[in-house]
């Protein structure tokens, strides 16, 4: 009996002992020795909570830390003081990374992504890092996770952008082209501070150029889903290409610095105060660089005023008018008038001169230089210390910088005017042809603000400066007629020694008005061997076309025959002439016939008639006594 007992113990050990080991066995299946995180990233695009869809590019790291770190700061001091290395996945279109054969213990995941347009509250705008222990106790408390899945909502903010460029008369600029820069500034900097740093050209997220866009047919460029990284992060445009003759001012533009704030709306200190601006003082607009300016949640829009500054060259005609072609004598005195814009932003321009050309055969009075200033009242003459006036010929150089009141805050003069004096010098002046140019030139700094500067000061992607020249021209002419005498029926035979006179209209010419020269006589022209004489200095129409002169022939050419001197006939009447731009080129030709030939005194014809007379008297007083005595 003891022995069964004995035998039946054993026997229940070694059971015990083998379901203990089964238990055991089977308590060792059931406790992984590796787990897995699982993150799916779901987008909140500017505080829109309605729709959450997958956030694919976002990328996370995960670092093995140790246990004793209880917050992301002591991850951070472990990981770089143990130089641990972190293993990074990036979400696929589910917006899902899993991060899979983990070994059991504490991890440190952070948020590495580069994409754009994300926030997350407290930590730089780069992503919440957060600790994760695996395995973890379940939502309801009553076991253990090793897989562990987190569904973080990332939420994003892009702004929008839109300009308007136009002219100073409000019409669109077509093919303006900026593009987009940006600067991490992690502290509060005047602006002069933040142009040492180093801005960077910003390239969108997936792309490989630099954003850049060119204003269309209604001079707009807009830049969508200009994403918002955190409030350090500034934005500015620059103007890298203009039309012809405009002004690109990027010191302007770099005024208007802007952000994206976390509902995606554009956040500029400098619009806003523009926006104040314009409300407050409408009167304003025609001179406001900036202005229509509107700031929604959706859309910033705002319009930019380009310049181009034009200069205006006029002649004084006989009505007292400025225009752009006169016709001219020799003897007139000519007025001209040279009026060029001042440019709002030239106090920022390192150029901006004028200088009027006159052809040789104009001469300047130099006594007779005028410069003014337009302003709001008026008119004003212009100060000396203001520019500069070269010694020869006109050349103005301005100060810039005292081209601004500070008083009135605003440009002291809205135009230049520069009027002054000429005469003709007769032995240089262009006959006819294309006249006589007279070119008035403006030359002003184009590229304003443009350079750009690293954080040490040293000048990076620089845009040389460069100047712009543009030029108006008025136009004096002067013409002139040819005339050759020929003789009536033989015009091969050419007559030397007749003189000529011209007048304006038939009825001087019928009165003995002619046209007189700089020492007030008439002028008068001889016909030489080949029987041609030229009459210069007669202006014609403004316009260019033919005016109408009329010839007076003082005296009539002579010949020799059997050694006596003879005449032609003398015109009897004034002959029109044209004079235009060509009238120099081609003779009129006018024609002398010769005189009848009268008979010479005492001549056997004169006895004849004198010995007619005398019968004739005598018979009358024969018969006329004969008829008394009867």
């Amino acid at each position: 009996m003891k022995l069964k007992l004995k035998r039946y113990g054993i026997l229940m050990g070694v059971i015990t002992l083998i379901l203990v080991s089964i238990l055991a066995i089977q308590v060792n299946a059931e406790e992984p020795t590796t787990g897995s995180i699982t993150i799916i990233a779901h987008e909140q695009q500017n505080g829109d909570t309605t729709t959450n869809p997958p956030m694919e590019g976002v990328e996370y790291t995960i670092y093995k830390v140790d246990e004793s770190c209880e917050d992301e700061w002591d991850a951070e001091d472990y990981i770089e003081d143990n130089q641990v290395e972190g293993i990074s996945q990036i979400t696929n279109e589910e917006g899902k990374v899993v991060f899979n054969n983990l070994e059991l213990g504490r991890y440190y995941v952070r948020f590495e992504s580069n994409t754009e347009g994300f926030y997350i509250d407290g930590y730089d705008g780069n992503g919440r890092p957060f600790l994760v222990d695996i395995p973890m106790t379940n939502s309801q408390g009553t076991g253990l996770n090793y897989n562990i899945t987190i569904e973080p909502k990332i939420q994003t903010a892009f702004g929008n952008l839109e300009l308007t460029k136009v002219d100073t008369a409000g019409n669109p600029i077509e093919g303006v082209t900026f593009k987009v820069q940006a600067l991490v500034n992690t502290s509060p900097m005047s602006l002069e501070d933040i142009d040492m740093m180093g801005w960077q050209d910003y390239v969108p997220d997936g792309s490989n150029e630099v954003l850049t866009l060119t204003t269309d047919k209604e001079g707009k460029i807009r830049i969508e889903n200009l994403p918002y990284f955190d409030d350090n992060v500034k934005y500015k445009l620059v103007e890298v290409s203009t039309s012809d003759g405009y002004i690109i001012d990027n010191a302007l533009l770099s005024s208007l610095l802007f952000s994206i704030n976390e509902n995606g709306r554009i956040v500029s200190d400098y619009l806003e105060y523009m926006q104040e601006l314009e409300q407050e003082f409408p009167e304003l607009n025609n001179i406001l660089m900036i202005k229509n300016i509107s700031i929604t949640d959706n859309l910033t829009s705002f319009t930019l005023v380009n310049e181009k500054p034009e200069i205006i060259k006029k002649v004084q005609n006989s009505n007292g008018e400025f225009v752009d072609n006169i016709g001219a004598n020799v003897t007139d005195k000519l007025t001209f008038k040279v009026t060029a814009d001042v440019p709002m932003n030239i106090v920022d321009m390192e150029t901006y001169k004028i200088t009027d050309e006159l052809p040789q055969g104009i001469i300047l009075d130099r006594n007779s230089i005028k410069i003014e200033g337009t302003t709001a009242d008026g008119s004003e003459i212009i100060p000396e210390d203001v520019y500069t006036l070269s010694q020869e010929g006109l050349e103005l150089t301005f100060d810039t910088s005292k081209m601004y009141d500070e008083e009135i805050g605003g440009l002291k003069y809205n135009n230049i005017i520069i009027t002054y004096e000429a005469t003709i010098d007769k032995d240089n002046i262009v006959i006819g042809g294309n006249g006589n140019i007279n070119a008035a030139t403006l030359e002003y700094t184009n590229n304003i603000g443009t350079a750009e500067y690293d954080e040490f000061g040293n000048p990076i992607g620089h845009v040389e400066i460069s100047t712009i020249t543009t030029t108006d021209t008025a136009e004096v002419h002067t013409g002139a007629v040819l005339l050759e005498k020929v003789e009536k029926g033989n015009v091969s035979t050419k007559l030397a020694g007749a003189k000529f006179k011209i007048a304006t209209t038939k009825e001087n010419a019928e009165d003995g008005i002619f046209v007189q020269d700089e020492k007030g006589e008439d002028i008068e022209v001889t016909t030489g061997d080949n029987g041609q004489a030229t009459i210069e200095g007669l202006k014609y129409a403004d316009d260019g076309s033919d005016t109408s002169y009329w010839l007076v022939e003082t005296q009539a050419p002579s010949y020799v025959e059997d050694g006596i001197t003879k005449y032609y006939n003398l015109l009897k009447a004034p002959v029109e002439v044209k004079v235009g731009k060509t009238s120099h080129q081609s003779a009129v030709q006018i024609e002398n016939g010769k005189g009848f030939e009268l008979p010479e005194t005492g001549s056997i014809g004169l006895v004849i008639f004198l010995v007619a007379g005398i019968s004739i008297m005598s018979v009358a007083y024969v018969l006329n006594k004969k008829q008394i005595k009867e």
